[in-house]
């Protein structure tokens, strides 16, 4: 179980675009996609640490954007308020040394899977929401 979650939990998928392309693809798609939004603004992770000399080896750029669809965190919330503690989703856009660009995600739908009601329905919304946004943001 331990190597199905380390392995599976986190899901890194190579985008097709440069970083640049791949930021904007996801600011175009996430508030087109019917209700989600952006609740505070993406950051740019990469300088943040390099700030404070800390910036991670072999990576060149990192942008962490928290995605949200409102009527499902209202439902999600309203069921099981803890869940707040893993929420907005979280997404990270980075380029590696070799100019390779990712994005990086939860694999939500198997986190549905540790849940019920209406958490794990809302999940199963957000995984849903999740396997349309990719192909347009990622090429």
């Amino acid at each position: 179980m331990v190597w199905l979650m380390r392995s599976s939990m986190i899901v890194p998928q190579r985008s097709a675009s440069t970083f640049e392309e791949t930021c904007a693809a996801v600011e175009r798609v996430v508030p087109a996609g019917g209700g989600w939004s952006f609740p505070m603004p993406s950051f740019d992770m990469w300088q943040k640490l390099a700030d404070k000399d800390e910036a991670p080896d072999g990576i060149r750029r990192i942008r962490t954007y928290f995605v949200c669809k409102p009527s499902i965190a209202n439902r999600v919330l309203s069921d099981t308020p803890k869940i707040a503690a893993i929420m907005p989703c979280s997404w990270a856009v980075y380029e590696l040394e070799d100019h390779s660009v990712w994005l990086a995600k939860m694999n939500i739908s198997m986190m549905s899977k540790m849940f019920s009601g209406a958490v794990a329905k809302g999940m199963g919304e957000v995984a849903a929401a999740d396997e349309r946004f990719m192909p347009e943001i990622l090429g």
